[in-house]
């Protein structure tokens, strides 16, 4: 099984992005270097916030989505750990997903 990770990212406008990749340094790398998504294109990325690792790219989709829908304000609480994101997707989308120290 394949491992993906979903990666939180500040951008240089104070906003979150979220995404999912095999290799989230290099997704980073290209991300810097505008070859991203539109989003974090014209937003200029800054900073690896949080990743997460799940199993597949299935629950990894899941779990980008889910995270996609919070508000910027959860998303906030989420990089400062005053929220157990974890814990909440295990509950209410039935997906286990473990934090990747970075």
């Amino acid at each position: 099984m394949d491992k993906y990770y979903i990666y939180m990212l500040k951008c240089q406008d104070n906003s979150i992005y979220t995404g999912i990749a095999k290799d989230f340094e290099k997704r980073f790398i290209e991300h810097q270097m505008g070859k991203g998504a539109k989003y974090t294109k014209s937003r200029k990325v800054r900073s690896i916030e949080k990743v997460f690792i799940a199993i597949n790219r299935s629950e990894a989709t899941k779990t980008e989505i889910f995270i996609k829908k919070l508000s910027k304000l959860q998303k906030e609480k989420i990089i400062k750990n005053e929220l157990n994101i974890i814990d909440k997707i295990r509950l209410e989308i039935g997906i286990i997903i473990e934090e990747k120290m970075i």
